[in-house]
């Protein structure tokens, strides 16, 4: 019964995916490698993620290359079973001078296949609903694979993620799928401090990739911290790697689960 309803949830997400028009640029509201875990049954998780842009990127003049611009997401998540989960964010941007203002709205459902340790790799599937406000783009879609493997103390995490518009008036509409990843390396120096090294980016259409100069690398060295028993925070930085990127940011993740 739980691999049906895993199943179902699934297949709904990519025929809905598959069902119309791209979602372009690297997010940086969700800067995350998405681990095999999941919430347990009937577990609630609340997070805040937040970027700090210092520098933006190269391709732009000031102040449209978002220097200075704060991102900040807010999730709640909770566990539907113990190998599935769902989750709303509420995205919120603030550049200097400006209040703080909602953007997106955000939806997940997110699942693990098998138990750990029964493949080669641990599976799962994730699959997201965005709407924007304020823009041409209506609705959103995302549906990211799940790989990791644990190779002693180190955790490698790898996040195949497709994106593409699939309502609005805005030529993205006509652009089709494009291809993002998301990569984690983390130590696990203990239970309480795993350092870890992330890799974020965008290749642009999956018809026809962008230049080079015009695609989104990002690599951004962290730390994961267990403050509290149900308490945990991830420090970093991050690093543009071409032009079109945003050339250093500071990021910073608390979440806590009860």
């Amino acid at each position: 019964m739980l691999f049906v309803t895993r199943s179902i949830i699934g297949a709904a997400g990519v025929l809905a995916l598959f069902s119309s028009g791209t979602a372009s640029a690297l997010n940086y509201f969700e800067l995350e490698t998405y681990p095999y875990k999941t919430a347990n049954r009937g577990e609630v998780e609340v997070e805040n993620f937040t970027t700090y842009t210092r520098r933006g990127s190269k391709d732009v003049e000031a102040p449209e290359n978002h220097a200075g611009l704060t991102r900040s997401t807010l999730e709640l998540t909770y566990g539907v079973t113990d190998k599935t989960e769902v989750a709303y964010y509420r995205d919120y941007a603030h550049a200097r001078g400006e209040s703080f203002e909602h953007v997106a709205s955000r939806y997940h459902a997110r699942t693990r296949f098998f138990e750990k340790g029964e493949l080669p790799a641990d599976l799962g599937l994730y699959t997201e609903f965005s709407t924007p406000r304020g823009e041409e783009t209506d609705l959103e879609g995302e549906l990211r694979g799940i790989v990791e493997m644990d190779m002693g103390r180190w955790t490698l995490d790898v996040n195949p993620i497709f994106e593409r518009v699939l309502r609005g008036t805005g030529p993205e509409k006509d652009e089709g799928w494009t291809f993002k990843y998301a990569v984690s390396l983390i130590y696990r120096a203990s239970e309480y401090v795993q350092p870890r090294l992330d890799f974020f980016g965008d290749f642009g259409p999956l018809s026809k990739f962008a230049p080079h100069a015009e695609q989104q690398h990002l690599i951004s060295p962290a730390i994961d911290f267990r403050v509290a028993h149900h308490l945990f925070a991830t420090v970093g930085v991050g690093f543009g790697r071409t032009d079109a990127t945003e050339q250093r940011l500071v990021r910073g993740r608390l979440e806590w689960e009860f």
